[in-house]
């Protein structure tokens, strides 16, 4: 009798649906605890890019005084309310884009003559040009300033003076304007236009200067000489962030001269003591959001003061001691302990 065997398969070897599943939760909890890590490189990353940018705008800012020996205006006037350049336009040469300042020329030009109805394209397609150094990376604001990007609805105050004919565009940097008036017999508070109200200084680096050669403008008129820094320019803040939160900012000017919140010179100047927690506050509960500066990075904003350091600054700081890092003559004591890079 011949033997038979019988032989048998047996199945490949496979994970079982158990397995899978403690796999998938390994991998998961390792994500988990990657994930935090790699946004939080990311943010330091882009925290330092933005320090950066106001690293070369401090340096173009510098640049400009030592050529011109003072400072940029923070912005011209003309006697009437109308949009007019600011400081962020006039260091352009200095941020080595000479070449948006020959289009735009405001060494011949208004910004409101540029700024209308109307107006010629290439005038339009710079106002509206973003400019990287003006844009902080951490920051998701549109790269327009009107109502409908900003999501606001069609009652809510404009963006860039009254009834702007298109949107310019936004920047996240902002120039300090003072907390106090200075007073004297061109620098008056601005509650009229021509003499004695000439300046619309405010004791900071940067207030508006009025501009004599209205059908001229000239390069420019000039702000303050390092000599009118008698707190140290190592004391005084001269420019700070601006977040989506607070409207952004328009590197090109302001857009009322004679409106100080959100929609005229705030568009490119900042009153520090409205510090960054202000721009918590919705713009129809307070007119304060939109005045002050405010960031996307968590905690605090990054200042750039008047001898071209960068400082990060906490949202705990009070609006009194932002009041006087602001101030430029004030002689009033800097209690506050920052970091300068």
């Amino acid at each position: 009798m011949r033997s038979s065997t019988t032989s048998c398969t047996r199945a490949p070897a496979g994970f079982t649906l158990v397995e899978l599943l403690v796999v998938i939760a390994i991998i998961g909890a390792l994500i988990g605890l990657l994930l935090p890590a790699v946004q939080t490189a990311r943010e330091a990353a882009r925290r330092s890019s933005c320090q950066n940018n106001l690293k070369q705008i401090g340096l173009a800012i510098l640049n400009h005084e030592n050529v011109k020996k003072a400072y940029p205006a923070g912005y011209t006037y003309f006697g009437s309310s109308e949009r007019c350049w600011g400081w962020a336009t006039f260091i352009l040469p200095y941020m080595e884009r000479m070449d948006l300042y020959q289009s735009l020329q405001p060494d011949k030009r208004k910004l409101s003559s540029v700024c209308v109805s109307g107006a010629a394209q290439a005038d339009i397609d710079a106002l509206q040009t973003k400019i990287a150094q003006y844009r902080c990376p951490s920051d998701n604001s549109p790269d327009l300033r009107d109502k409908a990007r900003f999501n606001l609805p069609t009652d809510a105050t404009s963006l860039f003076g009254s009834s702007p004919p298109f949107p310019a565009a936004t920047s996240n940097y902002v120039g300090a304007s003072g907390g106090q008036w200075i007073s004297g017999t061109d620098n008056s508070h601005p509650t009229g236009y021509g003499a004695p109200y000439k300046d619309f200084d405010c004791g900071g680096v940067f207030f508006g200067r009025w501009d004599a050669t209205a059908s001229n403008p000239g390069s420019g008129p000039l702000g303050v000489k390092v000599s009118g820094i008698t707190d140290g320019t190592s004391k005084v803040i001269m420019v700070g962030e601006r977040a989506s939160k607070g409207f952004a900012a328009v590197w090109a000017g302001v857009g009322l001269t004679t409106d100080f919140g959100p929609a005229g010179t705030c568009t490119t100047l900042a009153r520090l003591g409205f510090n960054q927690n202000w721009d918590l506050y919705d713009l129809y509960g307070s007119d304060n959001r939109g005045k002050g500066p405010s960031s996307a990075h968590s905690n605090g904003v990054q200042y750039l003061f008047a001898d071209g350091a960068v400082a990060f600054i906490s949202d705990a700081v009070s609006a009194t001691t932002m009041n006087q890092l602001q101030n430029r003559a004030d002689r009033a004591p800097r209690v506050v302990d920052v970091s300068r890079y």
